[in-house]
Order: structure tokens, then C-alpha cells, then sequence
């Protein structure tokens, strides 16, 4: 059976903070029959990193880079993708941190059924990057996989937005009009300051 593997080690990914995190996530990312690269895994890792683990049961798991290894499974036997969806770097001198926000899915354009974010920490020594260690948090896939409401509105075409607005609108009349007989009009002000805001408000004739 034809194993896929991942790139070779490279200096290439400890030459950037940038490019330390995108190998960070690359390495361990495949579809089934992936060979995980144990070898460019530890190149981005420092002697000794530490990992921490925090699961939504409550529980946490604490332990070393070796430790991390040797529970990895290779060849994959089903698909698994840590995808990065979001990205924080704060970096003074020869250390850096990145806040990281990822999700877990079995395809790689598929919908995640996992997320949450990691928080790593890093050095630059010996003219490279390292990791030393890393937390992750894990939290509900349900909640990594809904869209805010402010990216349904600005990812719909004109014609989707205006049949949004249209029901909003229609709804609120209905409403104001049954507010204790209450006569009324609706108000609606859109405003894009740097995302899109809607205030639908009853007023009386």
C-alpha cells in the first residue's frame, strides 16, 4: 500500500515565526494512510517541550514532546486535519508567542467536528525558531463550526441581503402591530463600521 508522506525536514520551517506554526500544523495533518514525519516534528520542537492538554471532560494532560510522539498513530488509519483558522503574534526580541485558533476535520474543505485554540511559545536561538512548549484548549465543535451573523450577512450576494432585510422588516411591522394595538412603524439604520450592524426599532405614529 502506497503510504503519503509529508515534506522532509527543512530550515525552511524554523526560519519564521510565520513559518514554524504553518509546519506546526502540517506535519500532523493528512488523509488516511498519511505518514506522520516524526523527524521534521521534533526539528520545530525543543529539547524537553512541554505539552499541555486541557479536554472538555475536565480532564488534562501534561508531558513531553516524546510522550506527544509516541501516541501518534502512522500510517493514518483515518483522515485527520488540524486547520488554523485564526492567528495572534505577540513577539519582543528573541521570544515570541502565538495565540492560535484551529479546527479539527476529516476532510480538508469538510466541515470540523473539533476546535479550539493553542497557545504556543517560542525562542529563537542557534539562528532558528523553536517551540518550547504548547497548551491547547479544546472546545464544542458545534461552536467552532457556526458562522457569526455578521459573516452569514457580509458573505450573502445583494439579492440574498435584500430578501434578509425584506423579512426583518415585514417581521417587525407584524410585531409593532400587536404591541398593545399599538400603532407603529418600523426604523432601520444599517451601518459598516468594519462589520455590518442592524437596529430594527418600534415606534409609535
Amino acid at each position: 500500500m502506497f503510504a503519503l508522506m509529508s515534506s522532509s525536514v527543512s530550515a525552511d520551517d524554523t526560519s519564521s515565526v510565520t513559518a514554524i506554526i504553518d509546519a506546526y500544523y502540517d506535519v500532523i495533518s493528512g488523509p488516511a494512510g498519511f505518514v506522520y514525519d516524526s523527524a521534521r516534528d521534533e526539528n520545530i520542537h525543543a529539547k524537553d517541550a512541554l505539552i499541555t492538554k486541557f479536554f472538555l471532560d475536565g480532564t488534562v494532560q501534561q508531558h513531553d514532546f516524546k510522550t506527544e510522539q509516541a501516541s501518534i498513530v502512522s500510517p493514518y488509519k483515518t483522515a485527520f486535519f488540524e486547520i488554523e483558522v485564526d492567528r495572534r503574534v505577540e513577539q519582543f526580541g528573541n521570544i515570541a508567542h502565538v495565540w492560535s485558533e484551529f479546527e479539527i476535520k476529516s476532510q480538508s474543505e469538510g466541515a470540523p467536528y473539533g476546535a479550539g485554540f493553542n497557545s504556543i511559545s517560542l525562542l529563537f536561538m542557534d539562528d532558528r525558531w523553536w517551540i518550547s512548549s504548547w497548551s491547547t484548549q479544546y472546545k464544542e465543535p458545534d461552536t467552532a463550526a457556526k458562522k457569526s451573523k455578521t459573516e452569514q450577512l457580509v458573505n450573502l450576494n445583494t439579492e440574498e441581503f435584500a430578501e434578509v432585510v425584506k423579512s426583518i422588516v415585514q417581521d417587525t411591522l407584524q410585531a409593532c402591530e400587536v404591541q398593545g394595538g399599538m400603532q407603529g412603524r418600523a426604523k432601520m439604520n444599517l451601518a459598516v463600521v468594519g462589520e455590518v450592524k442592524a437596529k430594527l426599532v418600534c415606534e409609535t405614529e
